[in-house]
């Protein structure tokens, strides 16, 4: 299973191709979408969608994950603990 990148590494990799394209304009022209839709991935306006991701040879893959539990306590005028528990 190929390791799971985060938005600023995608963000990284666009960089790192709009330079090697020669800019931001040329690898925007390759990929089929606008220059400032790229300038919008590139500055965090907007999220990396198909059109960006596939040229890099990425796809999105929305995970779903336990939340960890919270501990909650209830305390009295006095500060004692009277009952914890943990929320999720």
């Amino acid at each position: 299973m190929a390791r799971a990148l985060r938005e600023t590494d995608v963000v990284s990799r666009l960089r790192a191709a709009c330079k090697e394209a020669g800019g931001q304009a040329r690898w925007a022209s390759a990929a089929g979408v606008t220059p400032q839709y790229v300038s919008d991935v590139l500055l965090g306006r907007r999220a990396p969608g198909d059109a960006v991701l596939r040229p890099l040879g990425l796809e999105r893959d929305v995970r779903y994950v336990a939340r960890r539990p919270v501990e909650v306590a209830i305390y009295d005028e006095h500060g004692v603990t009277l009952l914890t528990a943990e929320m999720l």
